[in-house]
């Protein structure tokens, strides 16, 4: 009987391969990129890999609305966090920023960036300590089950090998009205929520403003903001990618846009970003600043054994390569702090670190993560400051 039912299924499998072309009639062409928009929001993205007229503009634009803010310390210093990808390791990062509200020295951020499993954290850690209570709910009480569903080998033969409907209405759930209202506060104020997807069709890595789409008072604003959401943590071939709909010469068009950890696992500005070229044109003098990165993952190699078939190859293969990325990551930022004269720390989950997962979410070892990274942050003995020049140097 189940050998039938595979035979069936293997059948089904086929015929659907020979009627699924992939092809998108509405796709944005290339003519289209350099004016493309989502109509009634304004500026509320720019390219991550470049810095433009546009983008000196928006932070000039940022940088009066902290003049503004009647905040004197904001116009003194500024502490900023970057959270990265990780998939289920995201749970050591939301215990981290607990352990940290729970020690008592949390800095106030005036920029929160996320990629991938850190953009849903994202949210949560810019409006503050106040919000740990959902960031532990979110990575400790979810599995597998509530965050995708298994297509079987339909999959095999469609954009993904999951469908997300869970994790969308999980999303959903946490991003209220009232959230989007409470983070359009604190954007109006100068500070800045930004998430990074990777646009599929252009290569290249996007920041959106999700701040500026909280306080766009668009009806849409709270489809579009989950909907970024959803596509930052969308793994390519394994997640579906996010359709958006976009306007172009008066045209509409889509893109696709998948997970910003696609084009790296940490980001925090586009290269280049004059930060204390705009504090000095609109605050009249450069500031202090700080500038932390929390890493979802291990740094040092792990010894294991390969699975010598396709899918366990490639598994192990782009475990290392996100391995040496989030290096490369933490490296230029780190670079980068030295240039804007910056206090530079970041923390990643300890080598020592037993835990195994038995699923993609397994929930259990998310909460064993969680609690890691709370006692961490708690005991205050988490953060390097020197970048390693490679994995085998990692964290001695």
């Amino acid at each position: 009987m189940a050998f039938n039912r595979y035979i069936v299924m293997v059948t089904a499998a086929l015929l659907l391969a020979g009627c699924n072309t992939g092809e998108r009639p509405q796709a944005l062409p290339y003519e289209g990129l350099a004016t493309a928009e989502l109509t009634g929001y304004g500026v509320i993205r720019f390219w991550a890999d470049a810095v433009d007229a546009q983008t000196k503009t928006y932070l000039d634009i940022q940088y009066r609305q902290i003049a503004r803010s009647g905040c004197e310390p904001c116009q003194r210093s500024a502490s900023f966090l970057a959270i990265s990808g990780g998939s289920a390791d995201g749970a050591y990062g939301a215990g981290f920023l607990k352990g940290w509200s729970a020690r008592g020295d949390r800095p106030h951020f005036e920029v929160v960036t996320g990629v991938s499993t850190g953009s849903l954290a994202a949210p949560f850690a810019f409006l503050g300590p106040a919000h740990d209570a959902e960031l532990e709910e979110i990575y400790t009480r979810y599995g597998d089950k509530d965050l995708f569903n298994d297509k079987g080998v339909i999959g095999l033969v469609g954009e993904s090998l999951y469908d997300t409907a869970p994790l969308r209405h999980l999303i959903e759930r946490y991003a209220s009205d009232d959230l989007l209202d409470a983070i359009a506060v604190e954007h109006r104020k100068g500070r800045r929520l930004l998430v990074q997807t990777t646009n599929l069709d252009a290569q290249r890595p996007v920041i959106w403003d999700m701040g500026a789409i909280a306080a766009s008072g668009q009806a849409s604003r709270r489809r579009l903001f989950v909907d970024i959401l959803l596509a930052s943590a969308a793994i390519p071939a394994v997640f579906p990618p996010v359709r958006l709909s976009v306007s172009s010469n008066e045209r509409l068009y889509d893109e696709l846009h998948v997970d910003g950890g696609v084009a790296s696992q940490i980001f925090f500005a586009p290269p280049g970003l004059d930060l204390n070229g705009a504090a000095q044109r609109n605050l009249g003098h450069e500031r202090r600043l700080a500038l932390f990165v929390i890493r979802n993952g291990k740094l040092k190699p792990e010894y294991k054994a390969s699975i010598q078939t396709v899918a366990g190859l490639a598994t192990r293969s782009i475990a290392t390569l996100v391995k040496y990325q989030a290096l490369s990551n933490i490296a230029a930022i780190s670079e980068l702090a030295r240039r804007l004269k910056a206090r530079f720390a970041f923390t990643a989950v300890p080598d020592d670190f037993a835990g195994k997962p038995r699923s993609e979410f397994d929930s259990l070892y998310m909460q064993e993560l969680f609690n890691l990274g709370y006692e961490q942050a708690r005991a205050g003995r988490a953060w390097l400051t020197e970048a390693p020049a490679s994995p085998t140097l990692a964290l001695r």
